[in-house]
Order: structure tokens, then sequence, then C-alpha cells
């Protein structure tokens, strides 16, 4: 079945490369779904964050974004449109929640990373990475044949396993520049880890909206404001301090 799968995705590749740029720009063929688990606070490693991730990709555009976080936007849109028509009561708490609220769009050579800073929205651009593959290092992941391949990026060392049976020069979330889908992915402490979930062909149009764009820096500067302050000012209480020194240490593991 993984072999006929293959076939069939190589052939399909090769249609959708011949299309139009419209068409090569906004649907995709797979849809790869990860499960991201990470640790918010590194003093506490038993604390462990999961939530199902979403990649919709063609080869050479994707989207990568929180299958949660999606669930809760079109479930809060719907509750008030029927509000708009009925009168009834807009209950966001009753929807299913998210704790990623980050979300990539990859164009060929360009990569976008946008994430939620309380209610500002913002975008920066992230660099290319630069991987060293070994061939000689081999594993199976659901059926998949996959080879190493490690980078820094930042101050941490990844892993990657990716398999040339499916090739896709994607990932999840920025984690990309292979000859092949990269199917799992962590740091060498594993406090970040991309697991695959499940790989399905389907024509979805890849969507994204950008926040306001700022540098890399900028975007984690202004993190760092909005953590030791996320009332904006409209707060400064002896308690209201004392919870935000309090999260500030059980918080304080990021991707970027």
């Amino acid at each position: 079945m993984k072999k006929i799968f293959s076939i069939f995705f190589y052939f399909l590749l090769i249609f959708i490369n011949s299309q139009t740029p419209k068409l090569e720009g906004d649907i995709s063929i797979l849809e790869v779904k990860y499960n991201f688990s990470y640790i918010p606070d590194t003093l506490n490693i038993e604390n462990v964050v999961s939530e199902p991730m979403i990649l919709l990709t063609n080869g050479k555009k994707s989207v990568y974004y929180s299958e949660n976080y999606k669930a809760f936007s079109d479930g809060f849109k719907k509750q008030v449109e029927t509000a708009i028509k009925t009168g009834s009561i807009v209950e966001p708490g009753k929807l299913i929640q998210s704790k990623v609220r980050h979300s990539v769009y990859k164009d060929n050579d360009s990569l976008y990373i946008s994430n939620h800073l309380g209610r500002d929205f913002y975008t920066f651009h992230a660099e290319d990475i630069h991987w060293e593959v070994d061939n000689l290092t081999n594993k199976i992941i659901q059926g998949y044949k996959c080879t190493k391949a490690v980078a820094k990026v930042g101050k941490r060392i990844f892993i990657a396993w990716f398999t040339y049976e499916i090739p896709v020069n994607d990932g999840p979330y920025k984690f990309k520049g292979l000859p092949g889908l990269i199917l799992d992915v962590n740091d060498e402490n594993k406090y970040f880890n991309f697991e695959l979930l499940s790989i399905v062909k389907i024509n979805l149009p890849i969507e994204y909206k950008k926040g306001l764009l700022i540098t890399q820096s900028q975007y984690i500067e202004k993190r760092k404001e909005y953590i030791n302050d996320p009332s904006q000012g409209k707060i400064n209480t002896p308690e209201y301090r004392k919870r935000i020194e309090e999260n500030k240490k059980k918080f304080n593991n990021f991707l970027e």
C-alpha cells in the first residue's frame, strides 16, 4: 500500500508542477498531521504540553497551524454568526481550547512565522536551516524509511528524520530544506518534539493571514515586553506583579 501511495504521489507531484502558477500556490496535495509536544518549564520536565498540528503542502507552498486553534477559530466564528441571527449567547469557553498559537507559511525560499502576543498578531521572516545529512543512519517511521539530518538552529541542535520516498521539501514548523518530507524532528534535549501522526492526499486551499510584519529580533523583544506586562500597563498591583514573576519562572522555554 505504501508503494502504491508513493507512486501515486510521484505522478501527482508531476501533475501539480505542470499546472498554472495560481494552482501551484494555492492548492495542497498532502495533509500531514504531527503531534507537537514541548516542555514550557525546563525546571519541570514532567509537565509536557502537546497539541495536534496540520501541514498543508504542495511541495512549493505550505501552511502549518494548530488543529485545535483552527477548530476554535471556526467554532467562534460560527457562534458569532448564530448570535447575530438568533440573539444567542457567544460562549467561547465551551469551544476546544488551543495552547499553540503560532502558524507558519512557506513560499519556496520564503518562510514566515506568525504568533499572537495577547491581542497583537505579528509575523516575522525566518532564516534558512542548513542541514548535515547522515545517509548511513536510518530508521522506519510508519512504514517509511527515514534518514537522519542534523542542524544547529539558534542555540539548539535539532535532529530530523526525513524520507526520500516522499520528495517534498517540507516539514513541521519552520523545518524544511531536505530532499524529502520530514516526518519527525526534535531538539537534542527533547524539549520540543514533532512526531508524525498521519499523511493523507487532500486538495485544500493553502491560505495564510499575515500579522504585522516585524523582524525576528523585534518579535523576541515584544514577547519579553508582553511577558513582563501582559496587561500593557492596565494593571499594576502587588498581586499582579507576583503572578507575573511566577509565570515567568513556569514559562521559560521558547522555540524562537
